[in-house]
């Protein structure tokens, strides 16, 4: 038995297998849409902690810039 709720509308929800619930972890496609349509609008994007004048290191310190070319 699996027991949870929808992260998106909060149902709850209880069934035996995954397959009885097509859209898991939401509880219908719409959810699962809704959800998409987050990520896409960058709802879920993680703060860029940096200082606002950004890093003055190179991304990868053990390459030098003759030999990136």
């Amino acid at each position: 038995m699996i027991r949870g709720k929808c992260p998106i509308c909060g149902k709850p929800f209880e069934i035996t297998d995954l397959g009885a619930l097509p859209s898991f972890p939401f509880c219908t496609d719409r959810c699962k849409l809704v959800d998409l349509g987050r990520w896409i609008d960058g709802a879920y994007a993680i703060p860029d902690k940096s200082p606002a004048g950004g890093s003055t290191e190179p991304e990868n310190p053990d390459v030098t810039e003759d030999e990136e070319e």
